[in-house]
């Protein structure tokens, strides 16, 4: 078709278009031809949307990654991997084949080879704006070609010196951190920190300078950590703390300067665990946190200065402070990661747990005779900084360490009886101060050192109780009446359960349940004690308290079921009849066989007149029996 025609055709229509627009204009409409009435439309049922396509996972910049075991993974992938390690195989070859038959001086050969890498990372470079994964691996080949030249140079011809290969080995390990933070490619930053921080291994010798070793390496961990904790590349900061510590420790932790590993470990403990625990990696946290503290055990057994140790743990224990201050919910421990509100991880409670420990450590260091001496004196101060902490605001972490460090130091303190009345007056101290302070979590610590003090008590007073120990009045049974009578005081009033949880309840009922069981069985073996220390004969002693303590069981189960009618307990009740029953088997199994003339007469007589109470109050208290 000609250029008139179509011109001549373009006209036509602009002719039509304006006789349209005018008709718009007047009012009028463009004339339709007639058209048949459409039949009513139906609408069609309603359909449930489809379901969305799932779309394959994307990169950092929206690139869909092929799953693994498709041809098209094993065609990117595998093959880019396999073309990779072919081209550092054959640098490397190349370089050995030059050495052998003398083609190029070893300069030369090394010239090349970081012309070649350059030339590599240079093509990565322009391809991984449109193909990313393939460009940063070619970055990456490069950059290995050049590790391969630098170490060439230094170890097989050496034509550098020892400390110029490895500072060119930093330098390009910082230059491709650099690209990697710039592409965001974790793999490449991985790369670059394995790169400087194992440079001194393959290219140090065995006169390396320690020092120089630790400054080199806390040097590339600033710059490469700092790198990985702004891109949150976790694999990345793990691989730059085990590096730190492992390289640091096994390279220069026993020769270098103590100030040195002092500094070094608190470093890169202190960095390393604010990173771990603000972004949750596990693996980072705990390797900073076993390797900070000990490299400042290994500092601390060369410095005479102590106390540079100890403020080193103060520092070092910074981290984990401002993690329990930013999340103080520490109970219930947390032990499924996916569950983010329910408190710390085990991890977390750990190190938070351990420190004041390893405080504690540091502490005793700075006067060893003395501490020795008076053991109970490093919990005391680490427990007085808890306290202060968890009590000048409602911080229940740290209180918590506190009353357990206060608890160690008073039984580091004293031992047998004493201590028993010392783990009780703080017993009633938490609870006492939760009712004047309006806090909760008193009661807890107050309960736990409780339960130590009665350990103690039956435990390792009970064994250390003189022969001649009165009963009911000697030193171990007014402790005994001590301990009922804190239990008691835990049960009655200083363990509320109003409005609380179920759990809470059962707390109170097993306080008056060990309240109870105390009271029998304490006077029980008082009451043996007793008959055993009076001069009688062992078998007068030993039918006297026979017959006392079950006069004692009987007497403890009317007065259980008497109380539970005054105050409408019915637990209380239960409870003297189960106690009254082991007094009836008693009685029929072991007395009526054992007990002779008199006393077997009083033992049945006694159960007979607390059996014959017992129904008494039963029929007493029972409606329906009144006439």
């Amino acid at each position: 078709m000609s250029a008139e025609e179509r011109l001549e055709r373009l006209e036509q229509r602009m002719a039509v278009l304006e006789a349209l627009v005018r008709q718009i204009a007047t009012g009028g409409a463009p004339r339709m031809p007639a058209a048949p009435p459409a039949p009513p439309v139906i609408p069609p049922p309603p359909r449930e949307p489809a379901p969305a396509p799932v779309r394959p996972a994307a990169g950092p910049r929206g690139i869909p990654f092929p799953s693994p075991g498709s041809e098209r993974w094993i065609g990117q992938r595998v093959f880019l991997g396999i073309g990779v390690v072919a081209l550092l195989a054959a640098a490397g070859y190349l370089l050995k084949l030059s050495f052998d038959r003398g083609w190029i001086s070893p300069v030369m050969r090394c010239i090349g080879g970081v012309v070649a890498g350059l030339g590599v990372g240079a093509l990565g470079w322009r391809l991984e704006p449109r193909y990313r994964t393939y460009g940063a691996a070619l970055i990456g080949a490069g950059a290995g070609i050049i590790y391969l030249c630098i170490w060439a140079a230094s170890r097989l011809y050496g034509v550098l010196p020892s400390a110029s290969g490895i500072v060119g080995l930093a330098l390009v390990s910082v230059a491709l951190a650099m690209i990697a933070a710039a592409i965001d490619v974790e793999a490449l930053g991985i790369a670059a920190a394995l790169g400087a921080f194992f440079a001194p291994v393959f290219l140090g010798s065995d006169r390396t300078n320690a020092d120089l070793l630790l400054l080199y390496l806390a040097s590339m961990a600033a710059g490469l950590g700092l790198v990985a904790a702004r891109r949150r590349w976790r694999l990345a900061a793990f691989v730059v703390s085990a590096s730190y510590f492992g390289v640091g420790a096994a390279g220069a932790g026993d020769h270098a300067v103590a100030w040195g590993v002092l500094l070094y470990g608190l470093a890169g403990g202190a960095a390393g665990l604010y990173v771990g625990l603000r972004e949750r990696w596990w693996e980072t946290r705990l390797l900073t946190f076993s390797g900070g503290w000990t490299l400042l055990a290994a500092a601390g057994e060369r410095l005479s200065q102590h106390w540079a140790v100890l403020a080193a743990g103060i520092v070092l224990s910074l981290p984990i402070w401002w993690h329990a201050l930013r999340h103080p919910r520490a109970l219930p421990i947390r032990l499924d990661s996916r569950d983010a509100a329910a408190g710390w991880s085990a991890g977390e409670a750990f190190y938070f747990l351990a420190t004041p420990v390893l405080l504690g450590w540091t502490v005793h260091g700075l006067d060893r005779a003395r501490f020795d001496a008076a053991p109970w004196a490093p919990p005391l101060i680490i427990a007085l900084a808890y306290l202060l902490a968890g009590y000048l605001r409602p911080r229940p972490a740290f209180a918590a360490v506190g009353a357990a460090a206060l608890a160690i130091a008073a039984m580091e303190r004293w031992a047998g009886v004493p201590q028993v009345w010392a783990l009780l007056a703080l017993a009633l101290l938490w609870p006492f101060l939760d009712s004047r302070l309006g806090r909760t979590d008193g009661r807890w610590y107050g309960l736990l050192t409780l339960l130590a003090a009665l350990q103690q008590l039956f435990d390792g007073a009970a064994g250390a109780r003189a022969a001649g120990d009165a009963a009911f009045v000697g030193p171990w049974a007014l402790a005994l009446w001590g301990a009922v009578a804190s239990t008691a005081a835990f049960a009655a009033r200083l363990w509320p359960v109003g409005g609380e949880r179920e759990e809470l309840r059962l707390v109170r009922s097993g306080l008056w349940v060990t309240a109870g069981l105390m009271v029998l069985f304490g006077v029980t073996g008082e009451l043996r004690r007793y008959f055993e220390l009076r001069t009688l004969d062992a078998k007068t002693a030993e039918l006297a308290s026979g017959l006392a303590v079950s006069a004692w069981w009987l007497l403890f189960a009317a007065a259980l079921v008497t109380l539970g009618f005054r105050l409408s307990v019915q637990q209380a009740r239960i409870a003297g009849l189960a106690v009254a029953g082991l007094a009836v088997a008693k009685v029929v199994l072991f007395d009526l066989s054992s007990l002779d003339a008199l006393y077997r007469v009083g033992s049945v007589f006694l159960l007979a007149l607390v059996a014959l109470t017992l129904a008494y109050l039963y029929y007493r208290h029972d409606r329906s029996e009144q006439a």
